[in-house]
Order: C-alpha cells, then structure tokens, then sequence
C-alpha cells in the first residue's frame, strides 16, 4: 500500500491534491496506522469496488456526487454528506452510477 505524504498538525485540502482519472479509482491515502486507514477515493462513472468479506469495519463518506453501497445484495444510495457503516465480514460494493469522491477509514482490531 502507498505510504501516506501527510504531515500531522498542518493543514491540507484534499480537493487541490488528486483529480478524477477516466475510467479508473483514485486513491490517496492520508493516515496509514495498524488499527486505522484513512483514504481518500474518487470514482470515475462505472467503476465497482468489491469488498469480499473483510474483518475490518469501513466508514464512508461521500465528500461530492453519489455513490452506490451495496451490503449483502441491499443497495443504499449516497449523496454529498450522507455516510454508512459498512460492517466487518459482510459481502459489499461501492458503485459508480457518477462521478464522486469519499472519505473511506477503514477500522481495524487490534
């Protein structure tokens, strides 16, 4: 995993960092640690990530557009300011039916 470039007690805006790339997810990452990752994500129209079954639990949250969340086949529909708990060991997605960008920290356990 790429190593975060994010110093700590300074001031960033993640929307002068990373742009949307043509068919593709951008990932930046921002705090990489043992029990947390925080990235920031930016999907292009149409691309799926899968998740299949990770332990870790994942707050989202979608900083533009909308996004598609799907928790063991239910599909929960996001816009800018909306956030969701995806739980740990559950079959999900985020889909692309836009373009948007979110906030992903993934929680691990110790």
């Amino acid at each position: 995993m790429e190593e975060e470039n994010f110093d700590e007690a300074i001031t960033f805006n993640l929307s002068n960092i990373i742009d949307y790339k043509s068919n593709d997810i951008v990932v930046k990452n921002i705090v990489i640690r043992n029990t947390v990752i925080i990235q920031y994500q930016l999907f292009d129209f149409g691309k799926v990530q899968v998740y299949k079954k990770s332990p870790f639990l994942r707050f989202i949250y979608i900083v533009e557009g909308k996004a598609e969340v799907v928790i063991n086949n239910n599909s929960t529909f996001l816009q800018k300011g909306d956030s969701i708990l995806i739980p740990g060991n559950e079959e999900s997605s985020i889909e692309a039916n836009q373009p948007f960008k979110m906030l992903c920290t993934t929680i691990k356990k110790e």
